[in-house]
């Protein structure tokens, strides 16, 4: 027994041993496989430190060559101090034989680089800015020089890292044999050893993993983002619509073309107080813009403006009109970070409005004065008919004049009562355009009974008319009866002329619904044309003339006046001609005038 147990606690030893110098052999593999991520790691970031120092260099010194500016030229000794900084830091420890000659080679080329820019940086001096172009295209064969060494520097990397990774998981490997080595004795113990030990490798692997994966985002991240700023500056660019931006201390940093269409300028880095004589900014009266009202100072003072007009005078002399929108711009903490300004061109759009307004004007003006001049001429014909028809009727009472000169008289009156009709037909219209509507004088009267009183009147003038009226219903309400007696003697006069003589002409009053009443001319004559039914009834508008009938000699204002007396009484009128079925005219009469107090008991 006690043999047993020393056995077995000799097995266990030994395992324990076995295991607990397995274990030491692991945490050491795994301690030098953290050393040496974390090594490249640092290389990886150092590398892009040095890649993103190498761009921005080369970047100010394109800048300084292209423009001159001692801005520049300090921002490319900042530059330069800080790629070689980068790269020191990069050189130090204790690189691999292939990674060291790389190093050796960017200093060599950081030599030679920071040689050419002090030689740059002379010539550009001496020879001005024609020479920056030609020393920039000097500088090309380094900067691909360099651009190439980083990018083998950064695949060497890569290699390395990949490599140390490999090695490190095949000392892992030979770990865990020696592990399960170590516990065959003890079975149980082993077991539980290597199920822990293959946990933790797992948990490294799979942080490794997520670390991977989360450089990878990133990557994404950072291209989605350059993507979105080159749309962006796209969107800008080719936009139809002048794009200004200021930065805080009122510094113009953004001018797209169409701002330089607009002001016929390029963008200059100009402070505010210089923004009127640079861009040629004045106020709409002509003078010069003081920078408290412009727009895009106002918005650089917290205070947004829309829809802002001014002037611009180009070098070239022309004005335009520009109406814009400014905003203020905010940091995420509140801070000031500029102003933003979008402009519209407006000189055409301004200069068509003047046009029509100009043009609306003189039509309304010219369009008054013909209806005045019209109501004019008629009131004034009125006295001299007058004293003609009162001398023809005079005439046509005596008993002394033969029949011949009676004839002519007759003729004299008939043409005199025409001419009344047209004077009061022209007067009719003068007053519905020039006073708002045609005047009523609405009082209770029987729709019926008007039209009886009419029909009888044209009986008498036309012998032999076929004319028939039918009432159904009530036929009162609040009307103007001269007025309707004048809408009837209208509508029945135009069936009569425009229908078959001896043809029959049917009226009929339907009053049966209680709060209007219908009335309807129907007569046989030939159809509408369709094309003239949408201006039937407009002014100066007259019907086609049929055969074995003249149009009467009006001015062509009866259906005008017709209609507009129903519109005074707050009611309608339409007309529906068919062939084969005739046509219709149909008047809609309210029993109350919806603009006047009721004065109807039921």
């Amino acid at each position: 027994m006690r043999k047993a147990i020393g056995g077995f606690v000799f097995m266990a030893l030994v395992a324990i041993l076995l295991g607990g110098s397995s274990l030491a052999i692991l945490r050491s593999t795994q301690q030098h496989q953290n050393q040496l991520i974390t090594g490249y790691i640092e290389d990886v970031v150092l590398t892009r430190e040095l890649v993103t120092a190498t761009t921005q260099l080369m970047h100010r010194a394109s800048d300084f060559l292209l423009t001159g500016d001692e801005l520049q030229l300090a921002g490319l000794e900042a530059a330069r101090l800080r790629y070689g900084t980068i790269l020191e830091r990069r050189s130090r420890g204790e690189p691999e034989l292939g990674e060291q000659r790389q190093l050796e080679h960017l200093l060599d080329i950081r030599e030679r680089t920071g040689a050419m820019l002090e030689q740059a940086i002379t010539a550009r001096r001496t020879g001005g800015p024609e020479s920056g172009a030609r020393l920039l295209e000097e500088l090309r064969p380094v900067r691909l020089e360099l651009e190439e060494a980083l990018t083998a520097l950064a695949e060497g990397e890569r290699e390395r890292y990949w490599h140390a990774r490999r090695r490190a998981q095949e000392s892992s490997v030979r770990a865990l044999w020696l592990l399960a080595l170590g516990f065959l004795g003890t079975v149980a113990a082993a077991v539980a050893l290597g199920i822990f030990l293959l946990r933790m490798l797992r948990q490294r692997v799979r942080a490794e993993e997520e670390r991977a994966g989360l450089l990878e985002r990133e990557h994404a991240a950072h291209r989605a983002v350059e993507e979105r700023q080159a749309l962006l500056d796209l969107v800008i660019e080719q936009s139809g619509d002048a794009v200004i931006v200021t930065d805080s201390r009122g510094v113009i940093r953004l001018f797209n073309a169409a701002a330089e269409r607009q002001h016929g300028v390029s963008r200059q880095q100009v402070s505010a107080p210089e923004w009127a004589s640079t861009f040629g900014l004045f106020c709409l009266d002509g003078n010069p813009l003081p920078l408290e009202k412009m727009p895009l100072y106002r918005a650089l003072e917290g205070e947004p403006m829309a829809n802002a007009r001014w002037l611009v005078r180009r070098p070239d002399g022309s004005v335009r009109t520009l109406c814009g929108t400014a905003s203020p711009l905010y940091r995420p903490d509140g801070s000031s970070a500029g102003a933003v300004l979008t402009a519209r061109d407006e000189t055409e759009r301004l200069a068509l409005e003047q046009q029509r307004d100009e043009s609306l004007e003189q039509l309304r003006s010219t369009a008054q004065f013909r209806e005045r001049f019209l109501g004019i001429v008629g009131h004034d014909l009125r006295n001299p008919l007058n004293a003609i028809t009162l001398s023809a009727r005079m005439l046509l009472v005596s008993e002394s004049l033969p029949e011949r000169e009676l004839k002519a008289v007759r003729r004299i009156a008939s043409s005199a009562d025409r001419m009344a009709r047209m004077i009061g037909e022209l007067l009719d219209f003068t007053r519905s355009r020039l006073g708002g509507g045609m005047p009523v004088d609405p009082c209770l009267a029987d729709l019926s009974c008007i039209c009886r009183e009419v029909l009888e009147e044209l009986e008498a003038s036309h012998p032999g008319a076929r004319l028939s009226l039918r009432v159904l219903g009530q036929g009162l309400g609040e009307w103007d009866a001269g007025r309707l007696s004048q809408v009837i003697s209208n509508l029945v006069g135009n069936a009569l002329q425009y229908s078959p003589e001896g043809s029959p002409i049917r009226i009929t009053v339907d009053g049966h619904a209680p709060h209007e009443v219908v009335l309807s001319v129907h007569n046989e004559g030939a159809p509408i044309p369709e094309d003239v039914l949408p201006e039937l009834f407009e002014p100066f508008r007259r019907g086609p003339r049929d055969k074995g009938h003249s149009n009467g000699g009006g001015l062509g204002l009866g259906l005008y006046i017709v209609q507009q007396i129903i519109l005074a009484h707050g009611g309608t009128l339409d007309a529906r001609s068919q062939a084969g079925d005739g046509t219709t005219f149909t008047v809609r009469l309210p029993r109350v005038n919806p603009g006047r107090p009721a004065a109807l008991a039921s």
